[in-house]
Formats: structure tokens, C-alpha cells, sequence
């Protein structure tokens, strides 16, 4: 009984803790998220950040697209967000763009492909 309390807490956690990250659509909203006071806000902003750059490497790696950008090893995930979060902070009259377009060119900047 207490095993099946406990997978529904989590699936409930994972549903609940989902449904943010969907509504994202614009920088705007990316940014309300990232400058939030709420842990749980900045948490959901930093896992759509991660979910771009997860699903960016994927598209490019079926398609053989040209990569947007390049990671280098030891840069933190707080070093990411920070560079999107700086991105939108200096491109208010960009905002109103859509948010994986916005994280795709934050990071391009921050960390220009490899050439």
C-alpha cells in the first residue's frame, strides 16, 4: 500500500511539475520564470533551457544540421541559465519572440559553435 502512495505522489509531482514548462511560449515568459523569487519558477525556466538544448541536439543530430552552438566541457548548468537569463535581460524588445528561438540564439552568442 505504502509503494503505491508512493508511485502516485511522484507521478503526481512529475505531472504537476510538467504542466509549466508546456505554457512557455514566449521570452517573456521565459523571463518571468528565470527572475522569479520562486525556486520552484527558476526551476521550471532552467529544465525548458535544458529541454531546448536536449531537443536542438537531437533535431541536429537526425537532420545533420549545423550546430548552433557549442558547450565546452566544465560550464556549469547555472553558467547556462545565466547566459540566457543575461540574454533577455539585454533584448527586452525581443522578448515578445518565441522562447526556444531566444534560448537557440542566447546560447549561440554565449558559446558560438566551434568552427
Amino acid at each position: 500500500m505504502r509503494g503505491a502512495i508512493a508511485m502516485l505522489t511522484i507521478f503526481m509531482i512529475l505531472l504537476v511539475g510538467m504542466g509549466p514548462a508546456w505554457g512557455v511560449t514566449s521570452g517573456n515568459e521565459l523571463y518571468e520564470l528565470l527572475t522569479s523569487e520562486s525556486l520552484y519558477s527558476q526551476y521550471t525556466g532552467d529544465s525548458y533551457i535544458l529541454g531546448v538544448i536536449d531537443t536542438t541536439d537531437s533535431i541536429n543530430k537526425v537532420w545533420h544540421l549545423p550546430v548552433r552552438w557549442t558547450i565546452p566541457p566544465g560550464v556549469t548548468k547555472g553558467q547556462i541559465y545565466e547566459a540566457v537569463k543575461q540574454y533577455l535581460e539585454e533584448n527586452p524588445e525581443k522578448r515578445n519572440d518565441t522562447a526556444y528561438g531566444l534560448v537557440t540564439k542566447a546560447l549561440g552568442k554565449a558559446f558560438p559553435p566551434k568552427k
